[in-house]
């Protein structure tokens, strides 16, 4: 069988060393190109969301996307820029390929709606998830006898989805991401911090 590949230490030199870049994108390119390491290239959007209806309001936003902000709060402001940038391309990417397979009767493919979903429950957007498990739950939806095979993946199964309710609630996540994005400060808007939920005891075992 021979003998596992030998695992190289880093060097002094290399545990000291120092990200150079300070702007969230270039660290995100930095750190992908580490080592000769390539910068994923993303598809061209075939479907664009207009931000043109949403509120520029933080509050109303807020209230539309049922944001949960606690772990925003616990990242550093840096990783949360990082994060964010990265969140509001990947959530734009996503409803174009929910949206290019739309049909006449308002329906969907279950695949690109699972993902759409994943992600938006990553960050904890509650409203646009919710409209996501409604198109799930349809009497129409027509799942397959066997889900436990590959649960994720039915390439035959449509759902019938709320496009204007699905299209709003996106278009006010993207404009959310936008503001907090576009806060210059190190903490989050005051709009935004109000519904963070502050734990005191993370790590309490006394009723154990």
């Amino acid at each position: 069988m021979g003998r596992p590949p030998r695992m190289l230490k880093p060097s002094a030199a290399d545990m000291t060393e120092k990200w150079k870049s300070s702007d969230a994108g270039e660290l995100a390119h930095e750190i992908a190109t580490f080592h000769q390491g390539g910068f994923p290239n993303r598809c061209t959007r075939q479907v664009q969301i207009s931000l043109e209806g949403a509120p520029k309001d933080c509050e109303t936003l807020m209230d539309m996307t049922k944001l949960n902000p606690t772990l925003l709060a616990e990242m550093s402001h840096i990783t949360r820029q990082l994060f964010l940038q990265t969140y509001l391309e990947d959530i734009q990417d996503l409803y174009s390929e929910v949206m290019k397979n739309l049909t006449f009767d308002n329906r969907v493919t279950f695949d690109s709606l699972q993902k759409f979903k994943h992600l938006t429950v990553s960050l904890a957007f509650a409203a646009v998830s919710e409209v996501c498990q409604e198109a799930f739950d349809h009497p129409a939806t027509d799942f397959d006898e066997y889900p436990e095979v590959a649960p994720d993946t039915r390439p035959g199964c449509w759902c019938t989805l709320d496009v204007a309710k699905f299209t709003e609630l996106t278009a006010a996540s993207v404009a959310l991401v936008k503001h907090i994005l576009g806060t210059t400060a190190d903490g989050l808007p005051d709009a935004v911090e109000e519904h963070v939920v502050h734990v005191q005891d993370k790590f309490l075992y006394g009723d154990i």
